[in-house]
């Protein structure tokens, strides 16, 4: 009996039961799966926000460098004798081939470059579009070596072979350098550059052995070259110098299919001593505009301020007409845009504007605000100056990001008051 009992007591879940709790336990997973699936995606954005932060912080940091060294190893003259150079080729800017030909300078008389040179609304999208000229902005290694030569027992003789006094990460064996005269006693002989039958670059010999045409003649010292890298062994440099153009650029296939509608990818064109054409260097991508803003001393000669920036303007038209924060500075700021001695006398500051897509399309977002203003600064005493960007309404499925970079050119006569 007992055992009867027992078994009669022991009693299994009902099919009802059974179903109740499958359908607890598929309503728990779904809930878990979506949660989970949510998780995931938001750590995908969250992924994809981070890697265009670092790829901005790395990009941004590299075009703050080239700003910054804008104008060194740059040449203010040059001896009769010299030979035009080459600058970039303009076949190679699928744009409008005339008004890049501006960012040439070397068919100028003399060929004297300016530290940048660049326009408004000229590139993709109507943003802007800016050129720097250093020796420094090269992508090897010869371009970041530099020495110079004073005067030491001058002889006329060919190849006269003498030292000269290197400094740290000089010129190397065969590196291809110009060599410009300083003389701090001739202002017209300041900052000439040298040529050797007619060729303005030399092979650098590392024992010393440098044609006559590049040394010293003043025996009271007050002459001294300063020798930049320019390429290394086995090129022939086209231009005295190297050049980096940053524009937004959007070429077929190259702008990655997650970015939004109306954005392309900040590029940084290192113009090729080989046949002047670009190496094109993406910097970062789905970015909708570029806008640059221009700080100028009024002043001139010795009274400047190091920090006194007196008026702003944009980045000309290619016309080379500006908007300037006090309307009746713009023809003098124009003309100072077309002169190299009165871009490196009075430029002072740059601030670039970058508007950029922060992470992947987010269909269940809608970005705060229709437009958004890039230039907008009451320092600049002016709202002409202001550069409003309208978003589409497919661009409000993104999130966006307003970077700046804040620069003044250490290599520019008007930073070093």
């Amino acid at each position: 009996m007992k055992l009867t009992d027992s078994l009669k007591s022991r009693k299994g879940f009902t099919l009802v039961e059974l179903i109740v709790t499958m359908a607890v336990f598929i309503v728990i997973m779904v809930i878990a799966g979506q949660t989970f699936n949510s998780v995931v995606t938001q750590a995908l954005k969250y992924s994809k926000s981070e890697e265009t932060n670092i790829e901005g912080i790395i990009g941004l940091e590299m075009m703050r460098h080239d700003l910054e060294q804008m104008g060194f190893g740059l040449f203010w003259g040059v001896l009769p004798t010299l030979s035009a150079y080459n600058e970039a080729d303009t076949v190679n800017w699928p744009a409008d081939t005339t008004n890049y030909a501006k960012m040439n300078d070397s068919g100028a008389s003399p060929p004297v470059p300016r530290a940048f040179v660049g326009f408004n609304g000229f590139s993709n999208f109507t943003s802007d579009f800016i050129g720097i000229k250093a020796t420094t902005v090269g992508r090897n290694t010869a371009s970041q070596r530099w020495t110079y030569i004073p005067y030491l027992n001058y002889s006329a003789a060919t190849k006269e072979s003498r030292p000269v006094t290197q400094v740290s990460g000089g010129p190397e064996a065969d590196d291809r350098v110009i060599a410009v005269r300083n003389n701090f006693n001739n202002s017209s002989e300041d900052r000439i550059l040298l040529d050797s039958g007619g060729s303005f670059f030399f092979n650098y010999d590392a024992g010393g052995g440098i044609h006559d045409d590049f040394l010293p003649s003043d025996p009271q010292g007050l002459q001294m070259h300063m020798v930049y890298g320019i390429s290394p062994d086995g090129s022939s440099p086209r231009m005295p110098f190297n050049r980096v153009d940053y524009f937004i650029n959007n070429p077929a296939g190259a702008v990655p299919p997650f970015c939004a509608p109306r954005t392309g990818v900040l590029t940084k064109g290192s113009v090729k001593h080989a046949d002047g054409r670009y190496e094109f260097i993406p910097m970062m991508d789905c970015v909708a505009d570029m806008q640059i803003v221009l700080g100028w001393s009024m002043n001139s000669g010795e009274s400047k301020s190091e920090d006194a920036v007196h008026e702003y303007s944009s980045m000309p038209e290619t016309d080379y007409t500006v908007t300037a924060s006090t309307p009746a500075v713009a023809s003098q700021i124009k003309e100072w845009l077309m002169d190299p001695q009165g871009v490196r006398e009075h430029l002072k500051l740059i601030k670039v504007y970058i508007l950029a897509q922060e992470g992947k399309r987010d269909r269940g977002y809608t970005y705060p605000q229709s437009f958004i203003d890039l230039i907008g600064d009451p320092r600049y005493g002016s709202v002409s100056l202001s550069r409003r960007y309208v978003f589409s309404a497919d661009q409000r499925q993104f999130h966006w990001k307003l970077y700046q970079i804040i620069v003044r050119p250490k290599n520019l006569v008007s930073n070093q008051r």
